[in-house]
């Protein structure tokens, strides 16, 4: 019987652990993922802002072209995003979008 508590013991903060464990690095993924869209899209504000880029849908070709910012790298996947990916802009939103 005592073999049992030990047990249950065990697995209850084996769960515990490895229930905090994954919120940790999901949280940690999601912030990655968040600052480097930052990032891109600060740069593609300063590009509008300076009228360089008049369309509301701006490439990362486009922003490396005029300067507004170096090969961005996925935090998660440790490759380069597609220079075709872009930044759409509708009315005050910006939203990154990945194009594979």
């Amino acid at each position: 019987m005592k073999k049992m508590g030990y047990i249950f013991i065990f697995l209850t903060i084996l769960i515990v652990i490895g229930g905090t464990s994954y919120k940790v690095i999901k949280t940690n993924h999601h912030n990655l993922i968040m600052v480097s869209e930052k990032r891109i899209i600060e740069a593609a504000k300063r590009c509008l802002n300076d009228d360089v880029c008049k369309e509301n849908k701006i490439t990362l070709a486009t922003l490396y072209a005029n300067n507004y910012l170096e090969e961005e790298i996925n935090p998660l996947t440790k490759e380069i995003y597609n220079k075709e990916s872009y930044i759409l802009k509708e009315e005050n939103n910006y939203q990154f979008i990945v194009v594979d």
